[in-house]
């Protein structure tokens, strides 16, 4: 038979109710998600997700960001169907595009 133990914690009843609403959708209760959460840490000899401050949560997420918009960008660059446009070029058509919002906005 095997020997179980109480574990007794306390945490913000709001949380509470998320987390439970959260398992309840996967298909398991507090326990048992409290259990799996346990177990795996035990597996893995650490807390199973990654723990990091807010600010590096966002510079990761910038970095994945710009890593992903700089493989896009060689694709396109490999592609020979992308069209260039010359900076002189770019330049003109912004100044145009700013002077038509001027004239609808005036």
């Amino acid at each position: 038979m095997i020997s179980t133990a109480r574990i007794s914690v306390n945490v913000d009843e709001k949380v509470k109710q998320d987390a439970q609403q959260v398992f309840g959708e996967i298909g398991m209760d507090m326990t048992t998600a409290i259990d799996l959460f346990l177990r795996t840490a035990i597996r893995e000899g650490q807390i199973p997700f990654s723990l990091q401050t807010e600010r590096a949560y966002r510079e990761a997420a910038h970095n994945a960001y710009i890593k992903a918009e700089l493989e896009k960008a060689k694709l396109e660059a490999a592609d020979p169907n992308t069209l260039w446009v010359s900076q002189d070029e770019m330049k003109a058509r912004l100044r145009q595009q700013r002077k038509d919002r001027d004239l609808v906005h005036a």
